[in-house]
């Protein structure tokens, strides 16, 4: 129907009918965006607690194969002080040739 056969109510009536959809629309919009928003926060949320849960996993795995290491050692010292004594200099002085080594080659440039 052409709007100029219209009446000015009835042009007011459609136009009130257009808005009213139009905020319907909106509203629905709205709502959709604000779900996929939560659900992003959700999923964050979700994925952070798991990381955090798994760097705690690692981190107690890692004490824990520290805490039996530090064992072994005390029990082997224990056991055979001399030898450990002996093998305690033996590393010592591998460890201070590399050092000697990076401290020299870091003076020639």
């Amino acid at each position: 129907m052409d709007d100029s056969n219209k009446s000015p109510e009835q042009v007011a009536d459609d136009a009130k009918q257009v808005g009213e959809d139009a905020v319907k629309k909106a509203k629905g919009v709205a709502t959709d965006v604000k779900r996929v928003a939560n659900d992003a926060v959700d999923t964050g949320r979700t994925y952070a607690k798991d990381a955090v849960n798994a760097a705690g996993k690692k981190i107690d795995a890692a004490k824990s194969q520290l805490d039996q290491t530090a064992q072994y050692l005390a029990k082997a010292i224990n056991d055979e002080p001399v030898k450990a004594v002996l093998i305690t200099a033996a590393l010592s002085a591998v460890i201070t040739a590399l050092l000697i080594s990076a401290i020299q080659s870091d003076r020639r440039y």
